[in-house]
């Protein structure tokens, strides 16, 4: 029988200060999934780049963004849904080249979607399950 896939939503407003709870929330979820330390640190610094781009560039057209931490039984994917599409531009070939790499060379997966959702996707397996 196969795990029943959970989801976590935490909506944050686009302000520094909120960072750390996007990074203790990941940290959590990892840690309880059986992530080992580096790859939870791995986690939290790829989610913090993302973050501190979405909040540094604001948006006009929303107040807030969406994480949604997609729990497998041997990988997270973590969903970060922004309202606002030129917000999509930050991460794309146009976009922060060194940051986009830190966030690729962490995680297992990174995608952005600029079409109707605007989401920004990344995931990580955890080593040696199955």
């Amino acid at each position: 029988m196969a795990k029943k896939v959970e989801k976590i939503e935490l909506a944050l407003p686009f302000k520094a200060e909120y960072v750390s709870v996007a990074r203790l929330t990941a940290s959590g979820i990892a840690a309880r999934m059986g992530f080992d330390i580096e790859s939870v640190e791995d986690i939290k610094v790829a989610l913090s780049e993302v973050c501190n781009k979405l909040v540094s560039a604001g948006s006009k057209s929303s107040d807030r963004y969406v994480i949604d931490f997609i729990i497998h039984s041997s990988k997270i994917e973590i969903l970060i849904n922004f309202e606002d599409r030129r917000l999509a531009g930050l991460f794309g070939t146009n976009g922060d080249e060194l940051g986009i790499s830190i966030i690729e060379a962490l995680m297992d997966t990174f995608k952005v979607s600029t079409d109707d959702s605007n989401t920004l996707s990344m995931s990580k397996e955890i080593k040696g399950k199955i």
